[in-house]
């Protein structure tokens, strides 16, 4: 038998209906830790080759200065070195709490009663937590450049040559190389579930792990996928409603309302989502949807061994 996707939807929201404290006021604390985090850090720290860009713009609307003689005055060295360093440090801090998060998605989709703390399960497995995202990372990256090199080649003759023939067999290449990264992406999305699930696995035979689970899956997960694609749209036309609103007021008032508009629905709609996605891993791996299966007639029975709503 195959997935269900409706049922594994339907499930997830009777999870985040029995789960208790409740998910959004969970996915809230998660946002404010993640792009709270990001706004606050990006209030102290911009980027300096953008700012260079930008006051040197201002400097040669004169047309009195030497574009290079600004750029260097402006771009410190040291400061684009702490600006990466930051963003380094930014980009594994998110690593680690969206580990975090899928390990309360995958408790909450199966009845486990998960809290708060369960968003920092990542920090209790900081090693592995971020090696399975780095991997991940630089295997995409790699089967990018895979794809990248053969429509460089090609653009740089077709530039050359003049050629609408090769011009045309590039934007192939391009669009071939972007559906297969997407493909490949497929083959790595379990493998932090894996993690969850053993302890004792590392980073990475969970990517194996992940790559066997998902052979003849990726496609239904891809339309797992885009079966939210309507709620996305929903989110992006609430913000934009919002926007036009607020504008009727004041530019900055529209932004702001069209955010917070968008950001309240999507506190619902980010549990649901990896709620599903995680119904779809134990589907996979375990043939059944957990949810169902531990809230029968016999009560739930965590395989953690804690059957108790956590802080």
């Amino acid at each position: 038998m195959g997935f269900n996707r409706p049922e594994a939807k339907r499930l997830a929201k009777a999870a985040m209906r029995n789960t208790n404290p409740n998910p959004m006021l969970v996915t809230l604390v998660f946002v404010l830790l993640t792009t709270g985090v990001s706004y606050l850090v990006g209030l102290v720290l911009t980027n300096p080759i953008y700012d260079a860009l930008y006051t040197a713009y201002l400097y040669l609307l004169d047309g009195a200065y030497d574009p290079m003689f600004i750029f260097k005055s402006l771009l410190s060295p040291g400061m684009v070195a702490v600006y990466m360093l930051v963003s380094l440090l930014l980009n594994v801090y998110f690593w680690v709490m969206n580990f975090g998060y899928a390990s309360y998605a995958l408790r909450m989709a199966r009845g486990e009663q998960p809290g708060y703390r369960r968003l920092f399960d990542g920090f209790a497995a900081l090693g592995r937590a971020i090696l399975v995202s780095l991997l991940t990372s630089i295997f995409l990256s790699l089967w990018g450049l895979l794809f990248m090199v053969p429509y460089m080649v090609v653009m740089i003759l077709a530039a050359l040559l003049g050629s609408m023939g090769l011009m045309m067999l590039a934007i192939l290449l391009l669009i071939g190389g972007m559906v297969m990264m997407v493909i490949f992406s497929y083959r790595y999305r379990l493998a932090t579930y894996f993690l969850l699930d053993h302890p004792e696995m590392g980073a990475l035979e969970s990517i194996t792990q992940s790559k066997q689970a998902m052979k003849g899956w990726k496609g239904e997960l891809f339309i797992l996928d885009w079966s939210f694609f309507g709620w996305l749209l929903l989110v992006a036309l609430v913000e934009l409603v919002g926007i036009g609103l607020g504008t009727l007021f004041s530019p900055a008032l529209g932004t702001l309302l069209g955010t917070v508009a968008a950001g309240a629905f999507s506190l619902w709609l980010n549990p649901y989502m990896n709620g599903t996605e995680a119904n779809f891993y134990d589907w996979v791996t375990h043939g059944s949807l957990s949810y169902r299966e531990n809230n029968g007639p016999g009560g739930y029975q965590s395989p953690y061994g804690n059957n108790t709503p956590e802080l």
